[in-house]
């Protein structure tokens, strides 16, 4: 995994690839944050009760993740991601990490972890750097969620292991 210290010039902003929709990014960081803490395959049921969803979703998902190579997808061995996946989960996290933290630390206001993400996704790379210059250091020094048993926060995981 990268390190929550890189610097703003990494991938961690990088551009989102144009394939992945805001529900599949959700569904990405998902699997990620649940395999994140004990490096496993996740099953489908399990990422279902998660997300809240039906089980045919998130089958249906997968194999979507799987055919854009952002999972590995195996019936009933559950999903596990790639490096690619990897790669755009962490972007996907560290952009939500900006937006919360930009909202804990500038606007004075606790945002949810579902709106952070969905704000993060939709702004632009640019957009995202400058947020991120604003807090300076957003998620070790500034994230209230860093370090707390959150399962929205991947950086805690990341600061944990």
């Amino acid at each position: 995994m990268a390190s929550a210290e890189s610097s703003p010039e990494s991938d961690e902003t990088a551009t989102l690839p144009d394939s992945l929709s805001s529900a599949a990014g959700w569904y990405l960081l998902t699997v990620y944050r649940l395999s994140s803490r004990d490096d496993r395959r996740v099953r489908t049921g399990e990422l279902a009760e998660r997300l809240a969803i039906s089980p045919a979703s998130v089958t249906e998902m997968a194999g979507k993740l799987a055919d854009d190579s952002f999972l590995e997808y195996e019936p009933y061995a559950g999903v596990a991601v790639t490096p690619r996946g990897e790669r755009t989960a962490e972007s996907l996290a560290w952009r939500q990490c900006v937006v919360a933290s930009f909202f804990d630390r500038i606007l004075s206001y606790d945002i949810d972890g579902d709106t952070a993400y969905r704000i993060g996704y939709t702004v632009p790379e640019g957009g995202i750097r400058r947020l991120r210059e604003r807090v300076d250091n957003p998620c070790l020094d500034t994230c209230r969620r860093v370090g707390r048993e959150d399962d929205d926060c991947l950086v805690a995981a990341r600061a944990e292991g």
